[in-house]
């Protein structure tokens, strides 16, 4: 049996108590949507830091995209790459010791860069910080890796991870989804460095309920995939039935006749996996995503 290493604390700003959670650690900060690779660049060099310190390795990521606290969820364009079990089981495999999630509230989303150095870094007692060179932090995103590294020099060390390239581009969240949402799943598991998952709920008549309707789906049309229900896998054909243009019930209609009748209840859990590939190019959707960066890049966090 593979050994657990996670740890994971859900911490809510009117209620954060940093003693009882406080203890040396290398953190390694950001929201990690995706865990993809530039991601993984993050921790990897936290790693480093804790295995040269003999710290453990701790992450702290965020329970929802700062946009959602700002748009209205039933018209928000915004969408996921993993949801929050899904990134905390990708942070797992990463064999990260402790996992800070933070609720993204609007107490939180007030906090000065100040506050939350003092109260999430220094309360903490974290003795190294680790964030890509875009991370922001504190109300209207007005902290950089440059006022993080002043505001901690007295306390910790403040490491920034250059960005990570694929064909001369950014390694990003932003590009994946946008690889996503333009059935270029290949492509975007490359970039992901590990397979897609979504999980959903099995309908009648061979159809699954997707369980997150934030999280980014294909267009429509026909793809294969792994699905796997229950002790079953196999691979499969589906067709995404609904358009995401709102953030509406996505339903898909897949062709379950490898499945015993045994699996095929209704309301069991479902997962549709898009596997990882060998080295896929992509040269269409590079251009499309630099706007969509920037506005990200924007929100605070």
């Amino acid at each position: 049996m593979e050994e657990k290493y996670l740890e994971v604390y859900y911490l809510k700003s009117s209620e954060f108590d940093p003693e009882k959670f406080a203890r040396p650690m290398v953190m390694a900060l950001g929201f990690f949507d995706g865990v993809h690779r530039g991601h993984q660049g993050v921790v990897n060099t936290a790693r480093k830091y804790a295995q040269e310190k003999q710290l453990p390795l701790a992450v702290m990521t965020f329970d929802r995209h700062s946009s959602m606290l700002f748009t209205d969820p039933e018209t928000t364009s915004f969408r996921y790459l993993n949801t929050l079990p899904q990134k905390v089981n990708l942070m797992e495999k990463q064999k990260v010791g402790y996992l800070f999630v933070v609720k993204f509230s609007h107490a939180f989303a007030t906090l000065s860069p100040e506050t939350f150095v003092q109260r999430y870094l220094i309360d903490l007692r974290v003795k190294v910080a680790v964030a890509g060179f875009d991370f922001t932090f504190g109300q209207y995103g007005l902290g950089d890796m440059e006022l993080l590294r002043k505001l901690g020099k007295f306390d910790f060390q403040t490491v920034t991870v250059p960005k990570k390239n694929e064909n001369e581009y950014k390694i990003g969240s932003t590009r994946i989804r946008k690889l996503i949402s333009t059935g270029k799943m290949a492509e975007a598991c490359q970039l992901l460095g590990h397979e897609y998952m979504v999980d959903g709920t099995l309908l009648p008549d061979h159809q699954i309920k997707i369980d997150n309707r934030y999280q980014q789906l294909p267009p429509l049309g026909t793809y294969e995939c792994q699905l796997e229900i229950g002790a079953e896998k196999h691979h499969v054909k589906i067709n995404i039935l609904t358009s995401e243009t709102r953030p509406v019930n996505q339903i898909i209609q897949a062709d379950l006749h490898k499945f015993s009748k045994n699996s095929l209840k209704n309301d069991a859990e479902v997962r549709l996996t898009w596997p990882e590939q060998k080295e896929v190019t992509d040269t269409t959707v590079n251009s499309l995503v630099s706007e969509q960066e920037q506005k990200e890049a924007n929100n605070s966090f």
